[in-house]
Parts: C-alpha cells; structure tokens; sequence
C-alpha cells in the first residue's frame, strides 16, 4: 500500500430546541439535484483533517484503497489540529477554495452554517445507490446504521421551520476519555492483605480522595521515594525480585523540583476536566436560546461551584494533578511512563502513548471516577464527515461515495489500527463470508483486519498497546454503551463561537489550583473574556 500520498446531547435549555438560521439557498442549485449513479471515475476531490502523522499513516492506505476500488483520486490533506482544519476552512470560506469533503466537531461545523459553505446531507441519505465497489451486496447505507448518540450531536446545529433537524454530518473517529492505570501497582496492592481495602482502582471521586490519600501515606511510610518498590513490599532487591514500582527518580508531591513530584492522578484536558465537573455535580455548562439562535454561558451556579471546590481540594492534598505540574504542556502520559503517578485520564484514542518501552510496567484502563451515581457522564470525543457546498455534480457523488466509504465499511479496519470506537455495530462485525465489517473488493493486505478479529486477538496479543486499546474497547463496549450501567456519552449542542468558549474554560482549573485565582474569580473572569456569550439580564 502507497505511504507516499501527499450520543447522548446534553439539552442546552432544559425544554429547548437548538433552531439555527438556515443556510440559504445553496451556492449551486444542483448541490440538492444530483444523479448518484453518475460515472465518478478518474473524478479528483480535495479532503481535509486534523490528525497526527500516525492516524494519517492509515488514512492514505484507506484512500489509495477508494481510489483503487472507485478510480476517484483523494487529494488529502492534513491541517495538523482540528482547531487548524477550522481556521484553514474558515479562512478558505472567504474565496470558494475549500475542500468537498471535512472532518471536524458539531462546533465546528456549526461554523460553517454561518458561513452557509455546508451541505445537509438528509437529501444525499435519502436519494442514495448502492455502490458494488466498496458495498456488499444486499447491503444499504442509512442513517439507522450509527449508534443514536452520534447521530444526534450531528442533527444538533441546524434545525428546518417546524423544529426537525438537519443532519450536518456523519460519525468517523470517535473515542472518550478513560482512566489509565499501572496494573503492577495496583495487582500488588490487590494481592496485599493490609492494602487491598486502601488501595485500588477507584470508581467515584469519593474513592480516587480516599485511595489517593492511602497511596501518599503508604509511601510515605516506606518512604519510597527515591527508591524501589519490588513484589516483597520492602525496597530491598533481593535474588528472586520483582519490581512493582521504580520510584528512584520520582520525589515527594512537596518537592521543589517540579519535574519529579509523585501525584497518584493526573487528568490530561482540562477543558474535558471542568465541562464534566460541571454536569457531574449536576450544573449547566451553555445554553442555547431558539429566539436569539444565540449560545450563553450558564455554568456560574452552585454546581459548578460545587464541584471545583471538591477539585481544588483533591488538588491541595497532592491527590489530584495536571499536566502542568510536572512541565508538560497538554499530556499527562509521560509522568506517568515515569511513575510519577499511577492513574492518568485522558483519551480513549491516545490510550497507546501511555504504554512503556520495554515492557517497564503493565497498564490497565477503567471508567472515568464520577461524582454521583445518578450522573455518570462522560465525555464523547471524536469527529465526524461532512460535506462542503463546492465542486461539480460528479464530485459531490464522489465525495459522498468517500464519507460511506469511511464511515461505515472502512470503519471498522480504521479504528483497529488507530484505538478510535467504531460508529456503528456494521464496522464491529466479524464474519466467515470475509466481508461482513469490512467493505466489498478489498486489497488482500487488509485480509484478516475486520474489527472483531482484531479485538479478540488483540486481547491475547504480545503488543501492549494492542492489549491497551482492547482494553479500553471494552470499556466503552462493557460500560459506556451498556444501558445497564446508567453512563451518559455527551456533548453540548454546539453553536457558532462555542469552539472559543470551550478553549477559555481551559484556563479555570489551572488558576484555582495554583491560587491563582479563587473559584468565584475564575469564573468572574472567564465571564468577562467570553462577554459576547453572557446573556444580558
């Protein structure tokens, strides 16, 4: 294969619908008057994402793939973030030079409403042909394929006169934040009879207060660091030891050297961080008002209160950390490699970047710890594929021959080479016929590559960050989308503009933990900088 290619929505008002203006009439008439049986062959269109060089990697071997099976070339090209993908579009929306197809967020896309550059897509599910190139046969691509919470958060941004939504976009790549652990630590601590009811993998911030606290007083009581933890509970090597934890380069949590300190959590996105705190302790985080078509900030409550307060507190107590304690400017995964904490939050996509080289310690995932049994949510991540109103009639057939291409068929292949969650049960099948969870024609270099596959060898695999991402796969599986389990995948209904609130609210959990700021100032202040989303009294 060529490497060398250049859920659940949270109401934003208790009883409102989001009702967004329309986008007009189309740039080009013929964006809603298209034969989908047209001849697309040697067709050329533009696509733009924000991923790294490793989900790149499988991308182009997807898109060769479509050009080999379809003779549509892709002119891909990647705007490093996703945050850059929107500015490139946005910037672009000013001269007509965008691309057909994009990945982005409903936030995202809700940008692009307002720019009236994307197209709604209910008339391409509606009129859509089956497609014996990459479709198998007898199979349909329809909206009911995808799980509802993703459906949703696209039919969330712009809204017809009588209140029925438009569908913006369709799910691509999509993940959720976990909580990664050292299992050596914590199967020592399992199989310690003094330690197994203080120390294990919390599931509320009740138990991450009570085990965090029990970690530092253990260790302090060995005073352990600076040393060696090995499988006998002493510091001592003996000829038979094993190693539980290296500690020999971490410090105490009140070290002067920041770059050392031990913390037993650390939690990546701080964004994430307060958005959840907030709808965990039972606040509102935005707003959106129909008559207005306008977003609001409405986290200044008790809530929200109440929550960083309990934050801060686990903070000052040296149980709860941040990249930026230990130097890092968005990740927590390199202290953790270096044992400078044994639980870090963050990504389900990213879960391999927490892995060790040489095998240093095992790792393990779990659910993210909440605060209320009756609010268990958890944030939904990832992005989805949209259309953009350009190009002529066989490029926009093409182009929506790609996003059915990506979304579904090829879906199931993307995300076991990249830990993303598939986005429909189509894409985690497994079956004898060679093709079920996979697309129709394929190369034989992805035989063998079906979702199902992957993960039931991936959970017997030699590589850990197979083993991690299986993990985690079944985490979302056993958890997540388990209704019996009572968890809430969210977003908030996305807005013009609420890409800029949510990098603002990044900066309140940092300033109340360092004292910067109290809790009433952070949000006193993030009020003034996001003035233009106060709602005026």
């Amino acid at each position: 294969m060529n490497k060398n290619k250049k859920l659940l929505i949270i109401p934003l008002m208790a009883i409102s619908t989001a009702v967004l203006a329309g986008c007009g009439n189309p740039r080009n008439s013929y964006a809603y008057d298209l034969d989908f049986n047209v001849n697309v062959e040697g067709t050329t269109i533009k696509m733009w994402a924000g991923f790294g060089s490793a989900i790149n990697d499988v991308l182009d071997d997807l898109l060769d793939e479509f050009e080999r099976l379809t003779k549509v070339k892709v002119e891909y090209e990647s705007k490093s973030s996703y945050d850059d993908t929107l500015k490139a579009v946005t910037l672009a929306a000013t001269s007509g030079n965008y691309p057909h197809v994009v990945v982005g967020y409903p936030d995202h896309f809700a940008t692009y409403v307002k720019s009236d550059i994307i197209v709604r897509l209910d008339y391409y599910l509606e009129n859509d042909v089956h497609n014996p190139t990459f479709e198998p046969t007898g199979e349909t691509f329809k909206l009911s394929d995808f799980y509802n919470d993703y459906i949703v958060e696209n039919q969330s941004i712009e809204y017809r006169n009588d209140g029925t939504p438009y569908t913006l976009g369709i799910p691509f790549n999509k993940s959720t934040e976990v909580l990664v652990y050292n299992k050596n630590f914590f199967t020592f601590a399992a199989n310690n009879e003094q330690l197994k009811d203080k120390i294990f993998v919390p599931r509320t911030y009740d138990e991450l207060e009570t085990v965090g606290l029990n970690i530092l007083e253990y260790f302090e009581s060995l005073s352990l660091y600076g040393k060696v933890l090995y499988d006998d509970g002493t510091t001592v090597q003996k000829s038979n030891s094993k190693i539980v934890l290296d500690l020999s380069e971490v410090q105490s949590p009140s070290s002067p050297d920041l770059t050392r300190r031990f913390k037993p959590f650390s939690y990546d996105s701080q964004a994430n961080l307060f958005i959840t705190t907030v709808r965990q302790n039972g606040g509102v985080y935005t707003m959106f008002d129909k008559v207005t078509r306008r977003g609001y900030l409405a986290f200044d409550s008790a809530e929200t209160r109440t929550g960083l307060n309990r934050l801060k507190y686990l903070y000052d107590e040296k149980v709860f950390g941040i990249p930026a304690d230990w130097g890092e400017s968005k990740y927590g995964s390199n202290p953790f490699k270096a044992s400078k904490t044994v639980m870090t939050l963050g990504s389900s996509a990213g879960v391999a970047n927490d892995t060790t080289a040489g095998n240093k310690f095992q790792i393990g995932a779990a659910p993210v710890p909440y605060a209320h049994a009756d609010k268990k949510y958890v944030i939904s991540q990832g992005a989805n594929l949209a259309l953009l109103d350009t190009g002529s009639r066989q490029q926009r057939v093409a182009a929506w021959q790609l996003i059915k291409f990506l979304s579904k068929y090829a879906n199931g292949y993307f995300c076991s080479q990249t830990g993303y969650y598939p986005t429909c049960a189509y894409a985690e099948q497994a079956g004898e016929d060679g093709v079920a969870g996979m697309w129709a024609n394929y190369h034989d270099e992805f035989d063998g590559t079906d979702y199902a596959t992957w993960l039931d060898e991936a959970r017997n695999s030699l590589s850990d960050t197979d083993i991690i991402r299986a993990e985690t796969a079944e985490i979302n599986l056993d958890y997540y989308i388990d209704e019996a389990e009572n968890w809430i995948k969210f977003i908030d209904p996305p807005f013009a503009g609420s890409a800029n609130v949510r990098e603002a609210v990044a900066s309140i959990t940092p300033w109340i933990f360092t004292g910067e700021r109290t809790v009433d100032n952070a949000i006193r202040e993030i009020y003034s900088v996001l003035s233009d989303y106060v709602r005026e009294n």
